[in-house]
């Protein structure tokens, strides 16, 4: 028998508060709960049962279905495979976490598998974009900076955009040249960045400080007219100076893959790019700037000389 506290609404609020208790970012919770209000959308539209005990494997396979030959409203163009994969992740984690609770019997994911979905490479954005995207910032006035700053520490460091928003003025240290950021699973780490991004922060800096919210000590890091930016503002921002560039746009994640294959063809170690990404995982190396690995490895055949040597 259930009642209303199984139906899947009220349990991922319970879900929700397990992952505040793992100190999960709220941006990871919100992204699991999006996908389960999803999910319960579907369940009722096609009035399938909402409460968890009641939800079978069956149930969970027609929903990744639909999800892989929907289309985008807005495009027309099917949704990616990727989208797909995503949903069933935030599903199973949210089933998993029923089961330990004990408030269903059997999770539908056993033995269930997530859909496929092909290897896509991120295009790394070439550097003559890259410079005609800064000379686009090369103005004086509070925006100028402020973008100049924001790019600058995209590619100097490769944070994430998630990184990069919600830094706070504290967050910068110029006698060491770094920022702290605080990564996935909610890890901080120290990451330095180079004398021009130096420059740009420090001339952002003197044009914030006339900005009315910095006035009234705000600390977030970097502002708009009514108040701190969001990453989603960010993203618009380098979107909006990709047009007036006239290149392609460029979506901010492409700067931390330049940024490591830009580390690697210098000769960085693998290890150092490793700390600096905030990764745990050595696959992540291989999936970073692995659009551009050929023309490295073609680079590294070149200094060598093997063939000259004989």
């Amino acid at each position: 028998m259930t009642s209303d506290l199984d139906d899947i609404r009220e349990l991922a609020e319970d879900f929700a508060t397990e992952l505040r208790r793992k100190n999960r970012s709220q941006r990871t919770i919100n992204g699991y709960l999006k996908h389960i209000e999803y999910f319960r959308a579907y369940l009722a539209a096609n009035e399938l049962p909402t409460t968890g005990p009641a939800i079978t494997r069956e149930h969970i396979g027609q929903y990744i279905e639909s999800l892989l030959t929907r289309t985008n409203l807005r495009t027309g163009e099917p949704l990616s495979p990727e989208y797909a994969r995503g949903q069933y992740r935030s599903l199973q984690q949210f089933f998993k976490y029923l089961e330990t609770e004990e408030i269903i019997e059997v999770n539908p994911f056993d033995r269930m598998t997530q859909p496929d979905a092909p290897e896509r490479q991120v295009p790394v954005p070439p550097l003559d974009a890259l410079k005609r995207l800064l000379a686009e910032c090369a103005g004086t006035n509070f925006e100028d900076r402020r973008d100049t700053a924001i790019i600058r520490l995209f590619l100097d460091t490769g944070c994430r955009r998630g990184e990069i928003a919600p830094l706070s003025v504290d967050a910068l240290d110029f006698a060491e040249n770094t920022a702290t950021v605080l990564g996935k699973g909610r890890r901080p780490r120290t990451v330095p960045f180079g004398d021009k991004t130096r420059t740009a922060l420090r001339r952002y800096l003197r044009v914030r400080a006339q900005h009315p919210k910095a006035v009234n000590d705000e600390p977030a890091l970097w502002l708009g007219k009514f108040g701190p930016m969001t990453d989603h503002g960010i993203g618009q921002m380098v979107e909006r100076r990709c047009q007036a560039a006239g290149i392609e746009h460029i979506h901010p994640h492409q700067f931390r893959h330049f940024f490591a294959h830009n580390w690697l063809d210098n000769g960085g170690q693998e290890q150092d790019l490793m700390m600096l990404a905030g990764w745990r995982s050595r696959q992540m190396l291989a999936k970073y700037g692995k659009s551009v690995a050929v023309d490295r490895a073609k680079a590294a055949h070149r200094r060598a000389r093997l063939g000259d040597q004989i």
